[in-house]
């Protein structure tokens, strides 16, 4: 008699949800620890990566100055950019004085930021609606450019700033859940990259699970994953802005399990 073997890689479920009205969410994304000088008669610039995937849709969108230093905020003007979406938060404010610190850009706020007085701290609408962005997909570069137009002998830096979504995403529908058999970890894709790249991995159990990346030297850069999760196959971004080109590990430790892959950044 012959015994036939069957190795099952994953198994593949197939969830039918309900179709449900989809849930409005709101989450900040920061960028922080920066030294981006802001010249005279010259212009900086940030991004700040965002992935929610799922064809998750923008509702509103704040802006928040969590650290701009300069000697005449009066000489700046500040605009943030997603793809072919734009608008010009900041436009020639204030007077004598300096610094936008926490300062919120909210198309609700009952004070203009034109009536405000540097250094500017609180709650302010913009000088021009953030309403362009609504209705496009959260995902991709969030870019914002600081530019210097005024007199010179005037100087100052971008050191933090962050974006505010309100957001939905779709529900209900058809969902696939793909659970491998045993833990794995993928390569990265694409690899080499600069400077975004996807982790995949698979988890055949419920557990706790950590996501680290190393550099060349074994110091630990960041932390991409460290919470319980599902039985399931994941994907994480990791956005390698802030460092040089150079050889990277990652490495994926879950409920005894350990596996290390090398990644390449190329700038």
């Amino acid at each position: 008699m012959k015994i036939l073997q069957v190795i099952f890689c994953f198994v593949i479920a197939t969830i039918f949800t309900e179709d449900v009205l989809p849930q409005s969410s709101q989450q900040s994304f920061c960028r922080s620890g920066l030294n981006i000088l802001v010249l005279d008669h010259s212009t900086a610039t940030d991004s700040i990566y965002v992935f929610l995937g799922n064809g998750c849709i923008v509702n509103d969108v704040n802006a928040i100055l969590t650290n701009i230093n300069h000697t005449w905020v009066s000489d700046l003007r500040v605009y943030l950019r997603k793809g072919n979406s734009g608008s010009l938060i900041v436009n020639f404010v204030g007077g004598s004085g300096d610094n936008f610190i926490n300062t919120v850009l909210d198309d609700s706020a009952l004070i203009p930021l034109s009536s405000g007085t540097a250094p500017f701290t609180g709650t302010y609408r913009p000088s021009s609606p953030l309403t362009p962005f609504n209705g496009i997909s959260t995902d991709g570069y969030w870019k914002i450019a600081v530019t210097d137009t005024g007199n010179s002998g005037d100087t100052g830096s971008l050191h933090a700033w962050c974006i505010q979504l309100t957001f939905t995403c779709p529900t209900g529908g058809i969902q696939t859940v793909e659970i491998p058999n045993t833990y794995r970890l993928y390569h990265n894709y694409p690899n080499p990259f600069n400077p975004v790249t996807k982790i995949r991995y698979g988890l055949p159990k419920n557990g706790n699970v950590k996501l680290t990346v190393y550099d060349e030297l074994g110091k630990e850069v960041k932390v991409l994953i460290d919470e319980y999760q599902q039985a399931n196959t994941y994907e994480a971004i990791f956005d390698a802005t802030n460092l040089p080109s150079g050889v990277y590990y990652y490495k994926l430790e879950a409920e005894g399990f350990s596996d290390t892959k090398k990644m390449v950044i190329v700038k």
